[in-house]
């Protein structure tokens, strides 16, 4: 161009070219300079549209930034939300990228990951696979193109759950032309590239009618392979000649035009009068080109203020070997029916099944089932009306002296300790599935206050009874009372302990929720959909510390509870003594407590078996523990005494007297009888000695000088 330029011998009066973007850019800086317009028939760099730099710059093809519309409509259309972006490291791509990042985020979409290369592509094809790419938008040369697909099909990045988007003027087949750059098979380059879409600016007019040429398109290809004489699939920017056909029509009526408005000056002019130096001349027919405005063989012909054409574009995509038109977009119309897709040449989805933009993360509560839920429930709402049963079976016979004799109002605690118990399974149940956080964090601060002080409640209560016992059976004094106030202050001390360390707790160690998310996995039946469990838990810093504390207290006072049912074995008062009750009692929850916390531990993250076995292990030592020692009682409800019972208490008698009552009636009476008929007898004695003594003086005299010597 420049050698033209200083050409003495003519003078240019436009410049038609070049087909490159790269050798457009250096001439389109410097041909304005000598008053000329340049227009290109297929330049796409954006950086063209620059007007400062080019500023009498026109093209026929539009700039690689006009795609990104299609590609956000597109997107938007197939539901796609997260992209990835991989483009060659020169404008010509550079640019349009950048375009699409900007635009991004007002149309919704995320850009998960975004590469560049200079010359080998393969490693940011692997960073592509690393960061879960599925829908990927490509934008570089041909060769690098292939390049690119080669090393996606090691990695394994194409079928059904990837789709990438190219650009759509490669030539025919470009995917199964020779390149040593690579060194992939046709075979596998074939199965990589299938289903891939490419985007181009559509280089037909959808016009039936013939253009400003006199042609239909269809008229001017079928000329135009005549003219070749060769499919011109197979020649090197084919495509292209709808736009250059056009520019060379664009170029003769911008001449005729502007020879036109000359003649009608004053003097009349003429086109042969351009030079380099014609500044109005040249303004004249830059005025010219920006109103251009034709139907072409390449759709209507007219340039934006920055120069552009903004034609028509199409989706094109590699189905069955064979790369076809699918959809249409269309500038004119509104941007929501834009879009169109072709019924003769529908998209093929490998599987019927449009793709994910990326694996979907779904977050899993775990939470404890409604149906485990209902079922521990019912159970613990059971054990609650048992307790409530056997407690005002307790008040209604407080009077009994079997009753009486087991200290009523601790046996009252008793069953309150086993209420609070089974209500702890129910609120256990009511996790973050049935209830808000906040409620959540309640409940879990109320369960460990219902377990604590119903468990020191329940038990205490027994064992104090027990120490009772131990206390009366073991002391060397012979009358020995301990009232039940006694006992009472006992139990009100382990409430206490736990109080404390539950106040401390709350205080020093406030429990919060803690969400945590167990290790992914695969959905079964949809290898796109990935599955994070997640759960939610109530927690403190010193959890175990505090727990330990309770655990180290109730470990002591079971033990000592299985010292005194030892020591107590062999008392036989049972209105008093449930050393046997106890000792059964303490070795259930033993063994529970080494079978169900080592087993809760390993189900820790199993929401639903921990809170089972916890609701089960509950339920059954509560529910053993309160039949072992109320059932006996309600069996002897009507006895006084029971069997090998020997025991008198201090009202005396009672009310409502049974057989062993009159049995022992019938025995006072006998000794009392007794004790009469021995009193008689000894007076008789005495009365035979007194009168024998006045019969036998002498021998009594003797007796006595007898003793005497």
């Amino acid at each position: 161009m420049y050698k033209e330029l200083y050409n003495q011998s003519t003078t240019k009066i436009l410049i038609y070219g070049a087909g490159c973007s790269i050798v457009t850019e250096p001439t389109a800086q410097a041909s304005h300079l000598w008053n000329i317009m340049q227009l290109s028939p297929s330049s796409a760099s954006p950086k063209l549209s620059e007007r400062e730099t080019f500023p009498k710059f026109f093209r026929m093809y539009p700039p690689e930034t006009v795609f990104n519309i299609v590609k956000f409509a597109m997107l938007k259309y197939f539901g796609w939300k997260k992209v990835a972006t991989l483009h060659q490291s020169v404008d010509l791509f550079a640019l349009p990228i950048a375009d699409f990042h900007d635009l991004a985020s007002a149309n919704g979409i995320e850009v998960i990951s975004s590469e560049s290369f200079a010359d080998n592509p393969e490693v940011q094809v692997m960073n592509l696979k690393k960061r879960g790419a599925r829908i990927i938008l490509g934008n570089f040369y041909e060769n690098k193109a292939r390049r690119i697909f080669c090393q996606a099909y090691k990695e394994g990045m194409y079928g059904a759950k990837y789709v990438w988007i190219v650009n759509g003027w490669y030539g025919y087949e470009w995917w199964r032309q020779d390149d040593p750059s690579h060194d992939c098979t046709n075979s596998q380059m074939d199965t990589v590239v299938a289903g891939s879409f490419s985007m181009d600016a559509l280089p037909v007019s959808l016009a039936a009618h013939p253009g400003v040429s006199g042609r239909t398109t269809n008229q001017f290809l079928e000329e135009y392979e005549k003219y070749v004489g060769v499919n011109p699939n197979f020649l090197t920017g084919s495509a292209d000649a709808p736009y250059a056909y056009d520019g060379v029509w664009t170029m003769a009526l911008l001449l005729q035009e502007a020879e036109r408005r000359l003649q009608k000056l004053d003097p009349p002019q003429s086109i042969g009068n351009f030079d380099y130096k014609n500044h109005n001349m040249s303004e004249l027919l830059f005025e010219i080109m920006k109103a251009t405005d034709f139907e072409g063989v390449s759709g209507p012909v007219r340039f934006s203020a920055t120069g552009d054409r903004w034609p028509s574009s199409e989706v094109t995509r590699i189905q069955d070997g064979v790369d076809v038109r699918v959809g249409i977009y269309n500038p004119t119309v509104p941007k929501d029916i834009a879009l169109s897709w072709l019924e003769e040449t529908p998209i093929q989805w490998e599987g019927d099944k449009i793709p994910v933009d990326s694996i979907i993360i779904k977050e899993e509560y775990h939470t404890i089932s409604f149906v485990l839920f209902v079922s521990m429930t019912i159970l613990a709402a059971i054990g609650i009306i048992l307790a409530i049963t056997f407690l005002v079976f307790n008040i209604k016979y407080r009077e009994r002296r079997y009753i009486k004799m087991s200290s009523p109002k601790l046996n009252n605690l008793i069953l309150i300790g086993g209420i609070l118990t089974y209500a702890f399974v129910i609120i256990t149940g009511l996790d973050t599935g049935r209830v808000s956080q906040e409620m959540y964090l309640w409940m879990c601060q109320v369960n460990a206050w219902l377990l604590a002080i119903g468990f020191s409640l329940a038990f205490g209560s027994m064992f104090s009874k027990t120490w009772r016992v131990h206390k009366i059976f073991t002391t060397k004094i012979k009358k020995t009372i301990i009232k039940d106030s006694q006992l009472f202050v006992m139990v009100a001390i382990l409430v206490v302990i736990d109080i404390i360390i539950l106040v401390l707790w709350e205080v020093l160690d406030p429990v919060r929720i803690a969400v945590t998310h167990g290790p992914e996995r695969a959905s079964h039946g949809n290898s796109d959909l990935v599955l994070v469990p997640v759960y939610v838990r109530c927690f403190s810093n010193w959890e175990t510390y505090w727990l330990g504390s309770l655990m180290c207290k109730n470990g002591l006072m079971l033990i000592f509870g299985a010292f005194l049912a030892w020591e107590t074995r062999k008392v036989t008062v049972p209105a008093l003594n449930d050393s046997k009750y106890i000792g059964i009692s303490v070795y259930n929850i033993v063994i529970l407590s080494f079978v169900g916390v080592p087993v809760t531990i390993i189900l820790d993250n199993d929401v639903n078996s921990n809170y089972l076995i916890i609701s089960l292990f509950i339920f059954f030592a509560a529910t053993v523990t309160l039949c072992l020692v109320f059932v006996p009682k309600v069996k002897a409800r009507n006895e006084v005494h029971p069997k090998n019972t020997m025991l008198m208490t201090q009202d005396g008698e009672s009310s409502d007297p049974t057989e062993s009552d009159k049995r022992i009636k019938t025995l006072t009476a006998k000794v009392k009888s007794l004790e009469a008929s021995l009193g008689k007898k000894d007076a008789v004695i005495t009365d035979m000695e007194s009168r024998y003594e006045l019969q036998n003086p002498a021998a009594m005299s003797d007796n006595v000088g007898s003793t005497s010597t």
